[in-house]
């Protein structure tokens, strides 16, 4: 096996590489819900449209996600935009009215500050000394974007999933700052059911004997093997038994394996 062979030891967009559609705004210290103090603040994001003062709109990329709603796959984006035909000229969110924003989530791993970022007490990436988050201090990391980019309210706040949470949030705390908020496939916390598959698909990564208390970044192996098996657990999470049956059944592949 040559090292073209071995798999990526992260996914991240790391310092150095391309950084196609992405724009970054700084946003300072943050202290977090936990009393800690999170330093150099950063986050990614990409926009389109124009802003005249009073048409922006926010969108909250899922737990997957990043800010690259909109766009083709290229240097720095390995996946061409996930709301392709949701936003851009004459479409639902219409970039001819709106100027929409879309940022990478703190903790993120898309050019946000995360743990594949700089930590500037050592020059390493932070990996698993990275802090605890919760939703509230993602959004206070947005509120702070926010502010840095002049916008006192927005038109619309659109999340989806984990970004619906923080769309909750910001009408929550913010309630003047958010005009209008558009929800989908969200809650207002995790159930118990949630709690339970997310903390089996966290130990699924953590069990692989490459995750190095998330200190990978520097090894030649990520735990992309634990990593698989937590993405299959999530996408049984994400359909119901009538889906799965409807899409995929019994029916054997040309190769001889079943389709899930």
């Amino acid at each position: 096996m040559t090292d073209q062979d071995l798999p990526s030891v992260t996914g991240a967009w790391r310092e150095g590489d391309p950084v196609g559609s992405r724009q970054f705004v700084d946003v300072g210290d943050l202290t977090l819900e936990s009393g800690a103090v999170l330093p150099d603040v950063r986050l990614a994001y990409e926009s389109w449209g124009t802003f005249t003062g009073d048409n922006a709109v926010l969108v909250l990329h899922a737990l997957t996600g990043d800010s690259h709603v909109v766009g083709p796959v290229g240097d720095g984006h390995a996946s061409p935009g996930w709301w392709d035909t949701l936003v851009g000229p004459g479409r639902p969110i219409d970039t001819d009215r709106y100027y929409v924003v879309a940022a990478n989530i703190l903790g993120g791993c898309q050019g946000s500050t995360g743990p594949s970022s700089t930590a500037p007490a050592d020059g390493e990436p932070w990996g698993g000394s990275f802090p605890d988050l919760t939703v509230r201090d993602q959004v206070a990391a947005e509120v702070a974007f926010a502010d840095r980019l002049g916008i006192d309210r927005w038109y619309a706040v659109i999340g989806g999933s984990a970004g619906g949470m923080r769309a909750l949030e910001w009408a929550v705390t913010h309630p003047d700052r958010v005009e209008r908020l558009f929800l989908l496939a969200t809650s207002a916390q995790a159930s118990a059911e949630q709690i339970a598959l997310s903390s089996t698909q966290q130990a699924a990564i953590t069990a692989d004997a490459h995750f190095h208390d998330g200190d990978y970044y520097g090894a030649p192996l990520g735990p992309t093997a634990g990593l698989d098996v937590a993405r299959r657990i999530a996408h049984v999470a994400y359909r119901s038994e009538a889906e799965l049956q409807e899409r995929f059944g019994r029916t054997v592949q040309d190769d001889g394996r079943f389709a899930v």
